[in-house]
């Protein structure tokens, strides 16, 4: 008799958390997903941004893609800033082009170098020297190159050697330079655009050479190091 009361209660019991489980997961399936629950890759992927959103990520990814330009400004107080006289320029190439650079003569494995002559009497600082030895060494270089490649071959292949002199003042070196031009050795005197320490179209640097340095030292050969 016991046996089939609790029979009779358990049955409907039984039944009901049945259907219960049935209908809460018939809920949650056709629900869908509780959009608290997921994850933060599925709401930003799920989610549509605002206009005003969608403008502040296009501005920062801009903003990422071009960084600004290092160095881009114009700067000031670089004591080391240079230029040169353009006009000058192309006339100190037709002068040393006046001389016959093709005909200077040398042997296999003969010293060569390139002498920078500093115009002492401008008291420029190292770093101005620096900037005109740089503009000299590289009119020396394309102006031989194109005139004599042979001899600018012979001084490469040895390492470019160059030496820094020193002479008293814009009198000598362009005496320097006449004497260098006489001799059919490259000379390129730099005159200065006047931008920082010195006055336009000043003479700072003599460049002599690539050439034989038994023959730079007829020219050179009394000046003191720099």
């Amino acid at each position: 008799m016991s046996s089939f009361r609790m029979e009779g209660i358990l049955s409907p019991l039984v039944f009901s958390v049945l259907a219960f489980a049935l209908g809460y997961q018939a809920h949650s399936f056709f629900a869908g997903p509780n959009p608290s629950l997921l994850t933060p890759t599925d709401s930003a992927s799920s989610s549509t941004l605002s206009p005003k959103s969608k403008s502040k990520s296009r501005s920062k990814l801009s903003s990422n893609a071009n960084p600004p330009s290092i160095g881009s400004g114009s700067g000031s107080g670089s004591g080391s800033s240079s230029g040169t006289d353009s006009e000058s320029d192309a006339e100190d190439t037709a002068a040393a082009l006046s001389s016959d650079l093709t005909s200077a003569k040398f042997s296999s494995g003969e010293e060569m170098k390139l002498v920078l002559v500093v115009n002492d009497e401008l008291k420029m600082t190292k770093g101005k020297v620096a900037a005109q030895a740089g503009h000299a060494t590289l009119a020396c270089a394309i102006t031989l190159k194109e005139a004599n490649p042979r001899l600018f071959r012979a001084w490469q292949n040895q390492g470019q050697p160059k030496i820094a002199l020193r002479c008293a003042n814009t009198e000598e070196l362009e005496i320097l330079a006449a004497q260098a031009r006489s001799l059919n050795l490259c000379a390129r005197t730099i005159r200065d655009a006047g931008r920082t320490q010195v006055a336009p179209g000043s003479k700072t640097i003599v460049g002599i050479g690539p050439g034989p340095a038994r023959l730079i030292n007829t020219v050179t050969g009394k000046l003191k190091l720099l």
